[in-house]
């Protein structure tokens, strides 16, 4: 993922004392002058052509003519941007959003690298409404199928040479890379060796049960200097429960703040009012011990996002259900936790009440022989 830089002047070239940009749009710069909901699909359209080219960041805050530093105030949030960019393109974009300020004045970058999974295909088509001459024109900007490319300060399909490039440096990159990993199995023995998986905080090894059975595990190391080269401890078994895993679904890449919106009509319905925040799951999860164990909850660092899969939501679902009072104590503000049992202590009084059949006589202490202390009628 795209590191911005945490001073505005590293990404865009500026006078300070009048706020006028020198830096000039180009193959990996865009600026806009502000965010425009309507526009989103512009926006995510430069991205992935940034992507398919060699990376590029919009800065969100900057006038067109004059070029200058104005400020922006809306921007939406990361998750808005990774489900438009998940809607629209595929694979998935990695991106990095950044806030800057110069002065009073607030502005956002967005930033993608250069795409390591080539090409990046448009999923779906967008159009929108736009005023041309005085007339409202119905303009396509996003077409299903299409590979768009950054050209010198311009984003459009891209032509026959540059995809012809690009597949060609992606054949030979993987053809590299099988061609390396052929070499080390053949070096192990196709019986012994197996694929680790680094993209997930917890490496994962992929092999067959057969190969994994007995197989010692590199647990944890420890740097030895030995001639120079560092050593690592081998320690315990491997777990063959976790020998692969497979890629995460779609319906199982919930972030956060996805998952909190997921369980807040479970809030509503046990406690009555109320929603849960994607910081007051995170409490939660690490109280049930699920938090990033790569079955309910799952950091990819390749993306650097954290995903809260359908097992993740359906434990917290069970948990809440289950223990409510538990569970409000981890996550609930003390206001909130008296307002509960409140609740709970005003539910017992109302189970507690006994109703009189309406048509009856008889007090509490009435038995079916007859009021206490009376004498049955005697028969005529």
């Amino acid at each position: 993922m795209l590191a911005l830089p945490a001073d505005f002047a590293e990404l865009v070239q500026f006078e300070p004392e009048t706020g006028s940009v020198i830096s000039r749009e180009g193959k990996r710069l865009e600026f806009k002058q502000a965010f425009n909901p309507g526009d989103f699909s512009d926006y995510t359209k430069a991205l992935a052509t940034f992507s398919n080219s060699a990376g590029g960041v919009i800065v969100f805050g900057v006038s067109n003519k004059p070029r200058s530093i104005v400020g922006t105030k809306e921007m939406a949030d990361e998750a808005d941007w990774v489900n438009r960019l998940r809607d629209e393109f595929d694979p998935e974009i990695p991106f990095a959003i950044r806030e800057y300020k110069i002065g009073d004045l607030k502005l956002y970058a967005v930033g993608v690298d250069a795409s390591q999974h080539k090409p990046v295909i448009c999923r779906k088509t967008r159009t929108k409404m736009v005023d041309k001459k005085g007339e409202k024109k119905d303009v396509t900007i996003l077409q299903e199928g299409a590979i768009y490319y950054r050209y010198a300060g311009q984003s459009r399909p891209i032509a026959f040479p540059e995809l012809h490039n690009m597949l060609a440096e992606r054949d030979t990159m993987n053809t590299r890379k099988l061609m390396e990993t052929l070499q080390v199995v053949q070096r192990i023995g196709l019986d012994k060796a197996g694929v680790i998986d680094v993209t997930s905080p917890k490496p994962n090894i992929l092999m067959s049960p057969e190969t994994a059975k007995g197989l010692n595990f590199i647990k944890k190391a420890e740097l030895v200097e030995q001639k120079g080269a560092p050593a690592y401890t081998i320690v315990g078994q491997v777990d063959l429960q976790h020998v692969v895993r497979a890629p995460l679904d779609e319906a199982d890449k919930n972030l956060p703040t996805e998952a909190a919106k997921l369980l807040s009509p479970i809030i509503t319905e046990i406690y009555g009012v109320g929603r849960i925040s994607a910081q007051q799951l995170t409490l939660l999860m690490r109280h049930m011990k699920i938090d990033g164990d790569n079955q309910h909850c799952v950091y990819e660092k390749k993306l650097g996002r954290k995903y809260i899969t359908r097992a993740g939501l359906r434990a917290v679902e069970s948990f809440i259900r289950t223990q409510p009072g538990n569970a409000l104590e981890v996550f609930g503000s003390k206001a909130s936790r008296s307002d509960y049992l409140l609740k709970v202590l005003n539910e017992a009084d109302d189970k507690a009440i006994v109703m009189q059949p309406a048509n009856s006589d008889l007090s509490p202490d009435t038995n079916k022989k007859g009021v206490e202390g009376s004498k049955p009628a005697e028969a005529s």
